[in-house]
């Protein structure tokens, strides 16, 4: 006590200097510890937007087999699209302005009765009439939206597939002569994206259950086989029509195929004005004795996609030439340059060879050095960081 009250006297104002240097760590630590904070948080909402596609809830899969009861929902799965020379070179289907959302029932009975209007000639008998009268009163629901993710399994996710959902309704054993799926104005980014995907010959791939369905986006006409498009001569259609043709055995699924209408089909020639386009959809039911169990033994007779393709053996033999010319130019060039320095190395003793080296014999001992932190450096190896890095 008589110490601390000497060193009081000494020094008054060492207390309130202590004092205040408590007050500044503390501070500073606080400071510290609410900056640290406030990275994890801005951290951990930057992982969950940027991931929340990710963990997206994902719908569940169609099973295959559904005993259906009248009028129960059909659902339409799209899965992919690709140039038909090169399958294994898909992207989503929904990488094309197609329709994500269905229209409504005002919007369809518009333009139903505008379709039935062009199509109708006065010799329509009343059987036609009657059957129009009761597609009329087949209701929209409007609640199917496009572009979410299916489940599915690891290997239908390794060769490339991305299901997901369509605004397609279709009822089963319910027929539909013509319904509206949505009207719109492709832009010029629209419309170039399905003109590219046309003159490369792009085929989608839908499923009803696991019946694979398959058709083309477009057509071209007129086209040179050597110069390709031509200027007021070839042109290129988009084909806004599906035809969906179901057979059913009793009261499950078991053929499925979809089909174009070339006559529906508008010209996308012009990407630079705007085109008014209206995709539609029917709807065929047929009765199939084929057995259920049996419902893929069709797709093994007839496929869409080639079960082969051919070889290109010129860029083969091609890329095999220039490899072995390119090693033969390698192994010239490290001749040249490495046999300057053998040829010395053999003349001279051991004795001399305590001299500075210089040029690429200056690294030849770093393949041997331990490196630094070995353990953090094989963790990062072992979980393939240097893969993440190079990508960046």
């Amino acid at each position: 006590k008589q110490k601390v009250s000497k060193t009081n006297r000494l020094f008054p104002t060492s207390k309130y200097l202590t004092t205040t240097v408590l007050i500044k760590h503390n501070t500073i630590h606080t400071n510290m510890r609410a900056t640290s904070i406030l990275s994890i948080l801005l951290w951990s909402s930057a992982i969950s937007t940027s991931s929340a596609g990710l963990f997206k809830k994902k719908h569940r899969r169609q099973k295959a087999g559904t005993k259906y009861e009248q009028h129960g929902e059909v659902h339409v799965v799209v899965n992919k699209v690709g140039p038909f020379n090169n399958p294994t070179e898909t992207y989503r289907y929904y990488s094309l302005p197609f329709c994500r959302t269905h229209a409504d029932e005002s919007a369809h009975m518009a333009a139903y009765e505008e379709e039935r209007s062009i199509a109708l000639t006065d010799e329509e008998d009343e059987d036609n009439a009657s059957a129009s009268s009761y597609l009329r009163k087949l209701e929209i629901k409007g609640n199917r939206i496009g572009a979410e993710r299916h489940k599915q399994r690891l290997g239908e996710s390794i060769v490339g597939d991305r299901r997901e959902t369509s605004p397609y309704e279709l009822s089963f054993k319910d027929d539909v002569e013509w319904r509206l799926l949505c009207k719109t104005t492709l832009d010029k980014a629209d419309l170039t994206k399905l003109k590219e995907a046309i003159h490369n010959n792009y085929f989608f791939e839908m499923f009803i259950e696991d019946l694979p369905m398959w058709g083309y986006v477009g057509d071209i006409e007129d086209e040179d086989e050597i110069l390709g498009e031509v200027e007021g001569q070839s042109h290129t259609y988009l084909f806004p029509h599906l035809h969906f043709r179901l057979g059913y055995n009793k009261n499950q699924i078991v053929s499925a195929t979809v089909t174009t209408e070339r006559d529906r089909r508008v010209d996308i020639t012009d990407v630079n004005k705007p085109t008014p386009v209206q995709f539609s959809y029917s709807v065929e039911y047929f009765e199939d004795n084929l057995p259920w169990k049996m419902r893929m033994s069709r797709y093994a007779d007839s496929r869409f996609l080639p079960g082969s393709f051919e070889i290109h053996w010129l860029s083969i033999i091609n890329s095999f030439v220039l490899v072995l010319l390119l090693t033969a130019f390698l192994t010239i060039i490290l001749m040249r340059v490495l046999k300057n320095d053998f040829s010395r190395y053999m003349e001279i003793d051991d004795s001399s060879m305590e001299e500075e080296e210089s040029g690429w014999k200056l690294i030849h001992g770093d393949v041997f050095r331990f490196p630094e932190f070995p353990t953090l450096f094989c963790a990062s190896v072992g979980t393939g960081v240097q893969l993440t890095i190079a990508t960046l």
